[in-house]
Parts: structure tokens; sequence; C-alpha cells
């Protein structure tokens, strides 16, 4: 059997051998929204976990990446977009650099994207162009591109959204620019590498999977999925998937050799199965308002050969919704839930809802399983992060640090 594999980070053994690791990017350390991590509080006190710190962050809706000690973020102050790294375990300042100009948008202020962070440095994608590479000790910026001017590109209706990922010497984005709809830079230097297409750009994150020994990055742009090689940017293959307002927000999810895609706008959501050559082939489909999972902007997750995720248009009723992956079947429905974010750690859901609860869910396949609600946050959109047994948590004022160790 052919196998497909994801950038991964490196997972290491703490305590009595139980998994921790670091997520230092969109989507954590394999990039399907799951930490590898287990022992972890499963249980909770009335009052919730444990809170470790809570600090003044700022606006905005990026995640958390956490890596070598540091929680990095994007926050929005009253000047303008920023970069900000913590201690992981303290929440100290450790650095903030500025590195874009101040954001509104009638739909929500400041950054959408999250950090990616590898090698000593970190990659931020700032909603209003400028793709930046800072060190990750002090924040000193070493190199800059601006996508919008750069490209002669038009930012999105939005704001720039998609995370950066690094690939080998490499790190990609998505300008939506006139030949170059998405674009290679050298990770060290912020020299183009190379560009593609006509593409314009979306909100959703790319991803690199090896399909028969074929690497290709996979971009979900606003005419749909577009794959590439890594080296030169050479087309492999195309699957147009429109969506109106051109909201195609949520990564593309790799699930051994198949990709699940969805997104809103009563579009819908199918299964492809991966090829080495050639574009991917239609395993299900589930189309149109009668769709299993039309996941808006929050991605789901899987556990155990289910998909979990919030189903719904952004301004009607949102369900959250378990799915067959294999065969497309909706498995139950937990009516109105509202709007939501879910992280899958340890076989449990972690949920953080828009208006501000924190919730812990068994991934039980039969039945919607609560265990746990807390209200804790202000309103947000922000998926958790979870890294070495601690729980990162933010809204549009305050970042919050939990702990979720579980009894050995």
């Amino acid at each position: 059997m052919k196998r497909i594999s994801a950038t991964v980070c490196v997972v290491f053994l703490t305590g009595a051998g139980v998994l921790a690791a670091d997520w230092p990017h969109w989507q954590g350390p394999n990039r399907n929204g799951a930490s590898p991590e287990t022992g972890l509080l499963t249980t909770w006190p009335t009052a919730g976990p444990k809170v470790l710190w809570k600090v003044e962050g700022g606006d905005g809706y990026s995640s958390i990446a956490v890596a070598d000690g540091r929680a990095i973020t994007l926050v929005q102050k009253t000047d303008g977009e920023y970069a900000l790294a913590l201690d992981a375990a303290k929440g100290t300042e450790l650095w903030m650099q500025k590195i874009g100009p101040f954001y509104k948008n009638s739909y929500g202020n400041g950054p959408r994207s999250t950090p990616t962070i590898e090698s000593g440095f970190v990659y931020v994608q700032s909603v209003t162009g400028p793709l930046v590479c800072l060190k990750a000790e002090k924040g000193d910026i070493v190199w800059q591109k601006d996508l919008l001017k750069d490209f002669k590109a038009k930012n999105i209706t939005w704001g720039l959204a998609a995370s950066p990922i690094i690939e080998g010497d490499l790190v990609l984005a998505i300008p939506g620019g006139e030949g170059a709809g998405v674009a290679a830079f050298d990770k060290k230097t912020g020299n183009v590498a190379w560009t593609t297409g006509d593409d314009k750009a979306a909100y959703a994150s790319p991803i690199a999977v090896t399909v028969g020994g074929q690497r290709q990055i996979i971009f979900f742009t606003a005419a749909g999925l577009l794959a590439v090689s890594p080296d030169k940017g050479k087309e492999l293959w195309r699957v147009p998937w429109t969506t109106e307002f051109d909201c195609n927000i949520c990564t593309p999810k790799v699930i051994g050799e198949r990709l699940f895609v969805t997104s809103g706008e009563f579009v819908g959501c199918a299964m492809f199965q991966l090829q080495p050559s050639g574009p991917p082939k239609v395993v299900w489909e589930s189309k149109g308002k009668k769709s299993v999972m039309t996941n808006y902007w929050a991605n789901s997750v899987l556990h155990e050969g289910h998909l979990y995720g919030f189903h719904g248009q952004f301004d009607q009723r949102i369900d959250l919704h378990c799915v067959d992956a294999a065969t497309g079947k909706l498995k139950w429905s937990k009516e109105d839930y509202g709007k939501g974010a879910v992280l899958l750690a340890d076989g449990h859901l972690f949920i953080t809802t828009k208006k501000g609860d924190l919730v812990l869910a068994r991934a039980n396949s039969e039945k919607y399983e609560e265990k746990a609600r807390i209200s804790l946050l202000g309103e947000n959109r922000t998926v958790p992060t979870l890294a070495h047994k601690r729980l990162y948590l933010r809204d549009r004022k305050n970042i919050f640090c939990l702990d979720v160790t579980g009894s050995k």
C-alpha cells in the first residue's frame, strides 16, 4: 500500500511514558487539529482546569503556536498588528514585534493567520500582506515581503488568513496575484523561489503530502484545489471548487491516502482518493443544503474513523456533527450548538464556543457525550492549542494557559 505522510513535528516522551509535543504551527504537529498527547485531565473539577496564567494579548483570531518554550501568536494593538512571544510556562512577555498596520473589518479586526516556528525562526503572515521572518529568540526581523504590493494583488474581503508552511528550504504562501496565485520563498533570505498560476487567494492554509513518492503541496484557493510540486511549483492537478464570496476557509485534511475537503455557503464536502499522478478521485461527496458536513470556518477533527465538526452557515444555525469518514454517513447531530472551534486530544474534544465557553466532550461516534463546560473566554473564533499538557486559549483581549495534566 502506498503511504502518505504530512509534515510532522518530533514527538518525545516525558514522565511516565506520556506523550508530549510542541504545537509549532497551524493545526498542530501533524497539521490535523489533533495532539498526540495522552494522560490528560479528562475529568474536570466544577471550576475547570487550573488557570496557570492569563495575560492581555490583543484583538484578532490568530491561534497560538508553541515550540522551544515559547508561545507565539499575532495580536492587534491600537497602532497595528504584532507578533507576540510569551514564555510558554509563565506567560511573561519575551518580545513583541510590529508586522503590519491596523486592520479593521466589519466581521472582526486584526490578524487571522497563525505563526509557524521552525529551527529558531518564526514565519508570520500579516492580514494586510507582509510575510515576515523573525528570529524566535528576540523577535528581530530577518526578512519581509509584501505579498500584495510585490505581486500586485488585492487583499481579499476578510483579509489574508492562510498560515505559512515550511517545506524543506522554502516557505509557502498565497499572494493571489496574476502569475503568482501561490508562491514559494527561500526561508533564509526571502528570495522568491517560484510562483505559479493566477488563482485568487481564499482563506485556507496549504498542506504538504507525499503520495506514491510524489511530494505535493495542496492549496485551497478561491478557484478550488491546486496541487504543485514543491521544488519548482509545477502544477500537478486541479479540482474546481468554488464557494460564494470565495469562502474556501478550512484547510483540506489528509486522512491516510484520502483528502477531506469542505466549505460553507451550502457547498458541502467530499472525500477524495489521492493519486501519485493526476487529480484525485471522488470516494464520496455530500453537497448542497443536505450535506452532512459544511465546515464554514472551523476545521473538523478525526478520531477512530469519524469526523467531528461544526456544520452550518455563518449566519444560520450551527450544529455539531459526527460523520463516518469512510462512507460519509451522518452518525449524530447535536443541533443548535452554536459557532465554535475544536481540538482533538486523548480521545476527547476540547471545544471553544464563539460566546466564550470551554467544553470537554468525549469523541464518541455513537452519541454526543459532554463531560464538562465552563464559561471562561470572551467572544472568540480561535481554535485551542495543546502543548506539553497545557491548553492555550485566547479571545479578542486575553490569552490563557490551563493545566490539563491528568493523573499518572
